[in-house]
């Protein structure tokens, strides 16, 4: 196993446009015939989430990596790594914990800085609504706090997903995210709001292929009347399942946001992003 995935982490950033969308494809009907293939809950995108939830009593194992670079005046990038553990506490219900880690880099006019810090640890509740496989549309609700000592978030999510036949599934998110971050005595306060959406297209029992956008907007309090960022992403993903273990990664660059350096907000947002998540499940 160990000898397949480092095979997995060379050839991913060599084609990330040929296999980036296959988790979506793990969610069409039970009737077809790729699903004896694939594992327990697959994710066919890494910035979106799909309806469905881990079987009751299962488990898995995820690993994320996301990857971030390009900030205005200066050479930055940051590895963000997050250790999840899920498990399915009932049929349309699954709970999951995190361990966060950043590690940055930045090199500007001022000094080169390089820190590695534990983001703290986070928890997650998903209930599943309505199935997509048995009802025209897929609807869950996602709660997720997170706690880093000094600073505390708090992220809701309603998840819309559909399927279109047995090769096509679209996936529609609403995140609303708040942070409080103490400061000398004062509590600093963030809200950003984000739209995701992705489409998969299944190649066969194992490969998927799809497109991935995101926009994000952050603002200053807990409001919205003082914007101080906004960003538009748009790329490609690809996916491998099988029955134990699968892998998604997506490469997602910035296209447009406000306010602006030659057309794109590197203030608030990188450049570009790439994510790559793996599960297993046992």
């Amino acid at each position: 196993m160990k000898c397949r995935f480092s095979r997995l982490f060379r050839c991913l950033p060599l084609a990330p446009t040929v296999r980036a969308c296959a988790l979506l494809a793990a969610l069409l009907a039970p009737t077809s015939p790729w699903l004896s293939s694939a594992a327990a809950d697959e994710r066919l995108f890494t910035y979106s989430q799909d309806a469905d939830v881990l079987p009751k009593g299962k488990w898995e194992f995820e690993q994320w990596i996301t990857h971030r670079r390009g900030k205005a005046g200066e050479s930055f990038s940051a590895w963000d790594l997050r250790e999840e553990i899920e498990y399915g506490l009932l049929d349309n219900l699954k709970a999951a914990g995190y361990l966060n880690f950043r590690q940055t880099d930045s090199s500007s006019s001022s000094g080169d800085s390089s820190q590695f810090k534990f983001r703290g640890i986070s928890g997650e509740l998903k209930y599943r609504l309505l199935n997509p496989e048995t009802q025209p549309i897929g609807v869950a609700l996602y709660l997720e706090p997170t706690y880093m000592g000094n600073q505390v978030e708090l992220e809701e999510k309603l998840i819309l997903q559909k399927n279109f036949g047995d090769k096509w599934v679209g996936v529609f998110n609403t995140t609303l995210e708040q942070e409080w971050k103490k400061k000398s005595g004062a509590t600093a306060k963030e809200m950003s709001l984000e739209f995701t959406t992705g489409l998969a297209y299944r190649l066969n029992s194992h490969w998927s292929v799809g497109l991935e956008g995101r926009h994000r907007k952050i603002f200053d309090e807990l409001g919205f009347n003082h914007q101080v960022g906004s960003a538009w992403f748009v790329g490609p993903n690809v996916h491998y399942g099988s029955s134990k273990w699968w892998a998604t990664f997506t490469v997602l660059p910035q296209v447009s946001g406000t306010p602006a350096t030659n057309g794109l907000d590197l203030g608030e947002h990188e450049k570009i992003e790439f994510r790559l998540l793996i599960g297993w499940n046992f």
